[in-house]
């Protein structure tokens, strides 16, 4: 009878304690599986199984690391994938329309470009009234202005097209104009229908958005507005209006706060979570586009670890 008790008392210690670990496990696992816990682990792990020096533990779609100086790829991941491009397609955007009107340029917003802004959309609170371009540009970097997105659009469209009545064909002119544009210029995997990027039919990928922004970068002005934190705009009439930048990698008072980084551009949409980061360290600029992350902070995550690889590894010293 005792040897039974025993055994008994033994089996309902056994239990208890499976049940404790199938808890512990059941909560730890899908905390351990997020991309950004013990990533240096799966990727000595993943390094191993696939004599990769990258493996693939990143949430991100897809993303590249670049070295700007000699366009050499570090990090690939799906890089050629078409992923919605999001806030993203304002790059483009902005490429095309600096080609059709000098950054002088007064346009006046009007109400009925305004008004094309759909609910739901990241606004820069754009108003019924003369701004210069290069304050729209701004406005759709910076803040990622849907709003000052669609004005660009109405005032490039008119110029293509003087005789255009509507605000709604103005860019409907001027989106049939930029994918020409992007087609001629290389960007052959990239399609936009809207020019605010709330749209889930755009398309582009990783080395596309690594084009136009190499374009953009030769501009001094585009180098100035995305490494702001804030961005103070003074419009035709003296007025001010100022923006706060979207990238949490710009804000001293963020967790992802980071001196080097210089900008340039966020995006998300849905379930879709993009970012572009231009880094400077060790003497050299780096490049990495990020598309279709899971989240706000898993984009940060990922880009924070290749931030981590660049300073911390000698051969990108070289």
């Amino acid at each position: 009878m005792q040897r039974k008790r025993r055994k008994k008392k033994r089996f309902g210690v056994f239990l208890f304690l499976l049940v404790v670990c199938i808890g512990i496990g059941i909560m730890f696992v899908p905390w351990a599986m997020q991309p950004e816990n013990f990533r240096e682990v799966k990727n000595k792990i993943n390094g191993f199984l696939y004599k990769e020096d990258f493996p693939d533990s990143y949430n991100a779609k897809s993303l590249i690391l670049v070295d700007c100086s000699d366009d050499e790829i570090f990090v690939s991941k799906n890089e050629n994938e078409p992923q919605i491009p999001a806030s993203l397609a304002k790059l483009f955007v902005i490429e095309y329309a600096s080609t059709l009107a000098d950054l002088d340029s007064i346009v006046v917003a009007d109400y009925g470009a305004i008004s094309l802004t759909k609910p739901g959309s990241s606004v820069a609170q754009i108003k019924e009234k003369e701004y210069f371009l290069h304050n729209l540009f701004a406005a759709m970097l910076v803040p990622s202005g849907n709003d000052a997105a669609y004005v660009v659009a109405d005032y490039c469209g008119g110029l293509l097209s003087p005789q255009a009545e509507s605000c709604q064909e103005r860019v409907r002119i001027f989106m049939e104009n930029l994918n020409l544009h992007l087609q001629q210029q290389g960007y052959l995997d990239t399609v936009l229908y809207d020019p605010s990027g709330f749209d889930m039919e755009a398309l582009t990928t990783t080395l596309d958005l690594k084009e136009v922004v190499y374009r953009l970068l030769e501009y001094s002005w585009f180098r100035e507005i995305v490494s702001q934190n804030t961005y103070t705009a003074t419009l035709p009439d003296g007025s001010t209006q100022i923006w706060q930048n979207t990238n949490a990698f710009l804000d001293p008072t963020s967790e992802y706060y980071n001196e080097n980084v210089c900008g340039i551009k966020t995006g998300s949409l849905s379930d879709d979570y993009n970012l572009i980061v231009l880094y400077q360290q060790h003497g050299k600029e780096f490049l990495i586009c990020s598309l279709g992350s899971q989240s706000d902070s898993s984009r940060y995550d990922d880009v924070n670890f290749i931030l981590k690889t660049i300073d911390e590894s000698y051969y990108l010293t070289q």
